[in-house]
Formats: structure tokens, sequence, C-alpha cells
């Protein structure tokens, strides 16, 4: 995503608006088709999957109202980027310890991966095994969630992660076990929870709840 673009989004908010309440980051790619598993376009996914709603959401972070109810931000991500995916051991510590995870660890591993992928190493380096740049793009994304909600608890921002599923998108060529309006549907009932049953730092799979550091 284009830092300058962002920024002029942003401004662009800000005057028109003054300010949001709500955050859906939905950016997402994939060059794979369902049964390959090519990292060609590992940079690419990276950068738009996790870095794009990474860069979006610090950038609008000042502009949220904390209004007199919870604000909200809810991550479109994948069961595909859960930390039961990696085999690696040394990438699994720095992710599990959630005493010491910092945007700068979690930038450590996918930079780790995009050098392992440019080494021709990533497939014996214990990345996931299906739609690998895909699949560590969303582990990014599901860090990085638990990340900011953590520096937001208690501060009247939610954040969390929702899964929805195998859905019927340009990106799984049309198909799946549903379309992309019903997994919107359920999207909108989480991010629209009252204020009372609004948890944050968790992943969603449908309507299920799931702390992220036990996954």
């Amino acid at each position: 995503m284009d830092p300058t673009c962002i920024k002029d989004f942003v401004s662009w908010l800000k005057e028109v608006f003054g300010g949001l309440d709500v955050l859906v980051n939905n950016a997402a790619v994939s060059f794979n088709d369902i049964n390959e598993n090519s990292v060609e376009h590992a940079e690419t996914t990276i950068k738009t999957n996790y870095y794009g709603p990474k860069l979006l959401t610090e950038s609008l972070l000042p502009l949220f109202r904390r209004s007199d109810s919870v604000s909200r931000i809810l991550n479109i991500s994948s069961r595909l980027g859960l930390l039961n995916k990696l085999s690696n051991p040394i990438i699994r510590e720095i992710l599990e310890d959630e005493e010491r995870l910092t945007e700068e660890r979690i930038d450590f591993v996918v930079n780790r991966f995009l050098e392992d992928v440019k080494s021709g190493v990533w497939a014996e380096e214990g990345w996931p095994k299906v739609w690998t740049d895909y699949a560590v793009s969303k582990v990014g994304l599901n860090a990085y969630t638990r990340v900011l909600a953590k520096r937001y608890d208690g501060h009247g921002l939610s954040v969390n992660c929702f899964c929805p599923g195998f859905t019927q998108t340009s990106m799984t060529r049309g198909k799946g076990n549903h379309s992309a309006e019903a997994a919107a549907e359920i999207a909108a009932d989480i991010i629209l929870l009252s204020p009372d049953n609004l948890p944050t730092g968790k992943f969603y799979i449908n309507y299920k709840a799931f702390l992220y550091s036990n996954l």
C-alpha cells in the first residue's frame, strides 16, 4: 500500500468526517490457485496483507473518537495464519512470547520469511505449508492485532481478528463454502457487538472467539 495514498486518505477522512469509530481491514491478495503454493509474489503478498493494514491502522489511530461506546478494529484474517501452522521453533518462540512481542519482532519474522524466499530455503524452514506467503502475512497480521489490543486495552478501543473461512471471492476463483455477503454479515455482527459483550485481542472463527495466544 502506497504511504502517500494512506496520508491523502487520512487527511480526507479527518476533513470530511472528523474521525472514525470502526475500521475493518479487508485488504488481501493471493496469487495461488487452490492447489498451488508458489511464493513468486511473496513480497507483494506481505506488503499488501500485512504492511498495508498495519500502516493504514497506525495512520488512523489518532482519529478514533473514543466515544461513549467502544471504538472497534476488525482485521479480516485466516486460520492459515495461526501459530499451529508454524514448525520453526525459533519463530514460534518469538510469536508465543506475549510479554516481549512487539511490532519490531513481528517485522523481523516476516522479513526473515522474505529472506528465506530469496535464498530459496523457505520450504525447509518450517513456514506454513499451505499458501505459504499468504499464511505468513496472516501470521503477521494476527500477531500485530494482539500487540495493538494489548496497547489499547482499557482505553476504549477493541481490536480483533476474524477468519471468514473458505469464502467465494475472486481470490478463491469463486470457490468456497459460502458467499462473501454471508461472511460480511458475520463480520458486521462481530464488529457491532454491544460494549458489554465486545472483547479485545480475540481471534474469531465464525461467531466463536479464541484467544490468539492459545492457538
